[in-house]
């Protein structure tokens, strides 16, 4: 039998809630079956996710940034 180790990351106590893990997983799991259902390979499936962090990160950047 394996275990399953899992990261708990705090969140700060004025930070929005987030989704939670079942949910994220749902969501991931639907999006990857509907581009696999389009037709879309490893590698393409790996460049969405690639510019869905490349967004995110981006955001982020946007949101520290001074103004």
């Amino acid at each position: 039998m394996s275990k399953t180790l899992t990261t708990q990351v705090q969140q700060p106590k004025n930070a929005a809630p987030s989704v939670n893990d079942k949910a994220l997983r749902s969501m991931a799991d639907a999006i990857f079956k509907q581009l696999q259902n389009e037709g879309c390979e490893a590698k393409d499936i790996i460049s969405v996710s690639s510019q869905l962090l490349g967004l995110v990160s981006d955001q982020i950047k946007e949101r520290t940034s001074p103004q």
